[in-house]
């Protein structure tokens, strides 16, 4: 028997999100080709202070007739435990993530629905994510647009392959997750969540990604699915150098995680043997970039950011000691 009641489920994701949460759902009122189709819109309110609730319920007085527009309120805080409620709340197998800060062009939801349906041995599959930015475009953007969540992998759809190297997933934000994998596969806390005693901000950063390593080891493929575009509106102070600084320290901290989650469960307990060497590695390869562009620092916010994210990937190397 079917439990699912919805053909299609947008999660949105938010903390303090009121005034960007407005253009995301107009982009989403916007929705075209879904004659037939039954979706809803879950906004996802990780405990915010503000008034994004209030918000939220004004637009679902004067909603399209065809979707839900409904929000559940997740009080821990983090974007794990915010998806694993949006996960938990919604009504279909097919659920597609967007930040507050993520505008759909208006076939999104009908590519991503459609997709899906059509390729049942897929868990997972991610969009093509362009930038919308109100400030000229910085001349490092490209350098670092990464780290914003910007990917554009190409026109042509493909299995993110388990044994490429590097290995890679799509990014969380545009990427829509098949129910049925996430509950079969990603545990319901991961290690990468929240914030940390001091609410370190970063310190949360690549819980999407965590998750979708999960996906990947499992029978589950995950795609790119280029029908699938979204714009991310980087708001300027995004830009910044101690932002984006802090970010890329914040992400390196994340790859012991990732290292650990990369390998088959049964690989995971030899992890701790395995510490060791990369910590030299990670020490090798940070004193070298040091030594080779420590001049460039200063000027280089690209060079300066590879440095951060090197530095915390050395220091998450020490992690398995907690």
């Amino acid at each position: 028997m079917n439990i699912h009641h919805m053909d299609f489920t947008v999660a949105i994701c938010t903390y303090n999100g009121a005034k960007r949460i407005p253009e995301v759902l107009e982009c989403l009122y916007k929705q075209v080709d879904l004659e037939g189709i039954k979706w809803e819109v879950i906004v996802v309110d990780n405990n915010s202070t503000d008034n994004t609730v209030e918000i939220v319920s004004k637009y679902a007085q004067n909603w399209r007739l065809d979707c839900q527009l409904r929000c559940v309120f997740e009080p821990v805080q983090g974007l794990a435990a915010a998806r694993q409620k949006a996960i938990e709340s919604a009504k279909s197998n097919f659920i597609g993530f967007l930040d507050d800060d993520n505008l759909p062009v208006e076939n999104w939801v009908y590519e991503a629905y459609i997709f899906g349906r059509q390729n049942s041995q897929i868990g997972t599959y991610g969009s093509i994510i362009y930038p919308k930015l109100d400030t000229p475009i910085p001349s490092y953007f490209k350098q670092i647009n990464s780290l914003l969540a910007v990917n554009n992998p190409g026109e042509s759809s493909f299995c993110y392959a388990r044994d490429a190297k590097p290995r890679k997933v799509p990014a969380g934000a545009g990427c829509v997750v098949r129910k049925q994998a996430w509950l079969e596969y990603v545990p319901p806390k991961l290690s990468r969540h929240g914030r940390d005693e001091n609410k370190n901000k970063m310190a949360g950063c690549g819980e999407d990604t965590e998750a979708l390593y999960h996906i990947q080891n499992s029978r589950w493929e995950i795609w790119h699915n280029p029908q699938m575009k979204i714009y991310h509106h980087i708001e300027p102070r995004r830009l910044e150098r101690d932002y984006l600084l802090k970010l890329s320290r914040g992400f390196g901290l994340a790859n012991y995680t990732f290292r650990l989650t990369r390998l088959y469960p049964w690989q995971r307990p030899f992890m701790p043997l395995l510490t060791p060497f990369y910590i030299i590695s990670d020490a090798y390869k940070l004193i070298f970039y040091y030594s080779r562009y420590r001049n460039k620092f200063a000027t280089d916010i690209s060079k300066a950011c590879e440095f951060q994210g090197r530095i915390g990937r050395f220091m998450s190397s020490f992690s398995f000691l907690k």
